[in-house]
């Protein structure tokens, strides 16, 4: 008697708790956003100027938002001591003329704010340079408008550190917010409808998430790909289009994922004449978000439109999977196996069907992947496109792979700018060069992004095994 009231009070627990997990998840979740979100903001937050970083680690606090791109060509033209660096002007800006009168104060409407791929050089696609625009004018004209406008160089430098940049920053974070709530909202849609709810407030734990998040654009192109698959599985193949080609005008990577859907579309619309209009809807959905967004810069600003291509295609082998094979981080062999590798997996890829959403998901997953995982550029944030698209397509057991890979990406910037320290604490027992190169084969910065690599690797194989076994399986 004993053992079946044992077993019944069991019964009666899990029942209970499932009854509670099912009534507070969605509070649950939303004290995990606040806390993941609120985190990363609080350990990139570039205010106050001299604030030091978390834990003394300048990785921490490093974005490419303020440190890639906003202090390279808006706040080092002027040096610590108040002078012009005009090697510096002379490296990022086209329009000398520009970047001077921001110096002297010169800045009295929005016609005046200085404008991406025009008169500076900008590194990101479309969509992402249009929230630069707004951001970087707003911060500008409010600061010179109702606080301070320098006078000199001097002043230009202290203005611009205690108010320009802190704004800049805060008007990209409510950006981050508002499409990280997007993110949120439609991957539970689509985790519902899968029954696979649950896997949602992963996503707010996984260490990358809260050092990525406010670091880099990322999000956004989530944002734009759930929305896109949430439209496509609903059969609104027009929408769908445009939310994925927003998502190139955003990062060009989810261009695997638009491809793979076209063509699916047309092998469909072959056989079957009601695919013809989804085909069409679709097709001219994707053209015109990715024709307008990149249409109008290469059209208006060639020669800045031209260094943002020439910037992406010549870049060096960043934490990618072939440096053990090519050390030369530079060696152009790095883009011809991505290219080639890249090739023959989306023609693998292209034989899956997609004839369900969880076929949808595991296309998405493996096209994105072989985007990312392979590129000779596989930058840490860049995890972030893939997150949701992990949770929605992999089992079990290669979530908990994905996991490894992501916590392996997360220590890559925690341990960059620390290279030197850590090469002299592991050299104490191995035999290892003390230096600060967190680029090459012997740091082990790469040898976190070669584990990251490699996890991921061995996850895009075996997914897409076993739908290639599957697909030999129905054949015969």
């Amino acid at each position: 008697m004993s053992s079946v009231s044992d077993f019944e009070v069991m019964k009666h627990f899990t029942i209970q708790w499932r009854i509670f997990i099912a009534r507070y998840y969605k509070v649950l979740v939303l004290l995990l956003f606040i806390v993941s979100f609120s985190l990363s903001t609080y350990i990139h937050v570039p205010y106050p100027p001299s604030r030091p970083p978390l834990l003394d680690n300048p990785g921490l606090i490093y974005t490419d938002i303020v440190h890639g791109l906003f202090i390279p060509r808006f706040l080092d033209v002027v040096s610590e001591y108040g002078v012009l660096d005009y090697r510096k002007i002379a490296d990022y800006w086209y329009n000398s003329q520009v970047i001077t009168s921001l110096i002297y104060g010169r800045l009295y409407s929005i016609t005046q704010c200085p404008v991406p791929y025009r008169d500076y050089k900008f590194e990101y696609p479309p969509i992402i340079a249009a929230t630069w625009y707004f951001s970087t004018c707003i911060a500008y004209l409010y600061t010179y408008r109702f606080i301070k406008a320098p006078e000199n160089p001097f002043e230009y430098r202290g203005i611009v550190e205690s108010y320009v940049m802190p704004i800049h920053f805060a008007i990209q974070i409510i950006v981050l917010l508002v499409f990280s709530v997007i993110t949120t909202i439609y991957l539970y849609k689509l985790l519902q409808l899968e029954n696979m709810a649950i896997r949602l407030s992963l996503l707010f734990i996984l260490p990358s998430t809260v050092l990525y998040i406010t670091y880099n654009w990322d999000i956004v192109t989530a944002a734009f790909v759930v929305m896109a698959l949430y439209s496509f599985i609903r059969n609104r193949h027009g929408l769908a289009g445009v939310l994925l080609g927003l998502a190139v005008a955003t990062k060009v990577l989810p261009i695997f994922i638009a491809l793979a859907l076209l063509y699916d579309l047309l092998q469909k619309a072959f056989k079957e004449q009601v695919f013809w209009a989804k085909l069409w809807q679709y097709s001219t959905g994707l053209f015109i978000s990715i024709s307008i967004p990149y249409g109008i810069p290469m059209a208006l600003y060639r020669k800045g439109f031209a260094d943002f291509l020439n910037h992406h295609l010549t870049w060096y082998c960043e934490n990618c999977l072939y440096l053990p094979l090519i050390q030369d981080v530079w060696s152009p062999l790095h883009r011809i196996l991505f290219f080639s590798l890249a090739t023959i997996f989306m023609l693998a890829i292209l034989t899956i069907d997609v004839s369900s959403s969880k076929k949808l998901y595991v296309v998405a997953f493996l096209t994105l992947s072989t985007g990312i995982v392979l590129n000779y550029v596989f930058s840490p944030q860049m995890i972030i496109m893939l997150a949701p698209l992990a949770l929605l397509a992999l089992p079990q057991n290669m979530l908990t792979s994905y996991i490894i890979a992501d916590v392996a990406n997360a220590l890559i910037m925690v341990m960059f700018f620390k290279d030197p320290e850590i090469r002299a604490l592991i050299a104490k027992y191995i035999n290892i060069p003390v230096k600060n190169s967190p680029w090459t084969l012997d740091s082990p910065v790469q040898w976190v992004a070669f584990i990251r690599n490699w996890v991921l690797l061995i996850i895009l194989l075996f997914m897409l095994y076993d739908e290639l076994e599957n697909i030999s399986k129905g054949a015969e």
